[in-house]
């Protein structure tokens, strides 16, 4: 869609001076309980014309909160706000770890991001996507401060959640890649082709190494440590406006 700038606003219902800050979003299948865990931290909250683009002011500052599941999805709204200026954009989620120091509850802040998905080739991401350096050492630093074991490096994005058999693990892991989720690379690669700041936290979730699966039983301290880190990948995202 080549729309202009005022017809990007008008086509999400947002005024000049409304434009955000930051964009948030964030890869999950529970989008019901996660809008309303998400939304409590902004004020003015509204619900813009294309469906589960949520606008807000944190500290007096605009920002859009998006549910966007696979790569495909999360390129949208970092067209429609690159598109609009937005300076920057982070992604927030889970992720299966690959490495065996990357355990539930830890965080990986990708530097790199091998491309496994089909959206990233349309906004000219070709084999790896990166994030913004400033912003991966900012959150490195935040997540130390708040008592987490943070892990920057290589990742990787895929589009298929169901196709990880052993031996392709192994592959990943020999590769070096820390973890994989379904979103990461596309949104560095589409914030690249718009200029916008990028960068991804992500909480290990599954230690896909040991065979196990976000379907697995957990024990309460690893459950603890999942809810805990999925509350504050929010929070330091929140923190991002400081450095944009």
């Amino acid at each position: 869609m080549n729309l202009s700038r005022d017809g990007w606003l008008e086509a999400v219902g947002l005024r000049d001076a409304e434009i955000p800050r930051l964009l948030i979003l964030e890869g999950t299948w529970w989008e019901r309980e996660r809008y309303p865990m998400r939304l409590a931290y902004l004020e003015e909250v509204r619900e813009l014309a294309f469906p589960g683009m949520y606008w807000g002011r944190y500290r007096g500052e605009p920002v859009v909160f998006c549910c966007a599941y696979g790569a495909p999805r999360a390129v949208e709204p970092v067209h429609v706000f690159g598109s609009l200026h937005t300076p920057a954009v982070v992604q927030i989620g889970s992720c299966g770890g690959l490495q065996p120091g990357v355990v539930t509850g830890d965080i990986v802040l990708p530097e790199r991001a091998a491309i496994g998905e089909g959206a990233s080739q349309y906004y000219g991401g070709s084999e790896l996507s990166r994030a913004t350096p400033e912003l991966v050492a900012f959150a490195h630093e935040a997540f130390g401060q708040r008592g987490f074991t943070a892990h920057r490096g290589l990742h990787l994005t895929t589009s298929a959640l169901f196709v990880q058999p052993p031996e392709r693990v192994a592959a990943w892991r020999e590769s070096g890649y820390l973890a994989v989720d379904m979103e990461t690379s596309a949104v560095f690669s589409a914030a690249a082709h718009f200029g916008m700041q990028a960068a991804s936290f992500v909480f290990v979730w599954d230690e896909l190494l040991k065979g196990r699966t976000f379907l697995d039983r957990y024990t309460p301290e690893e459950t603890a440590l999942q809810e805990r880190a999925n509350r504050e990948i929010f929070e330091v995202a929140l923190s991002c406006l400081e450095r944009t």
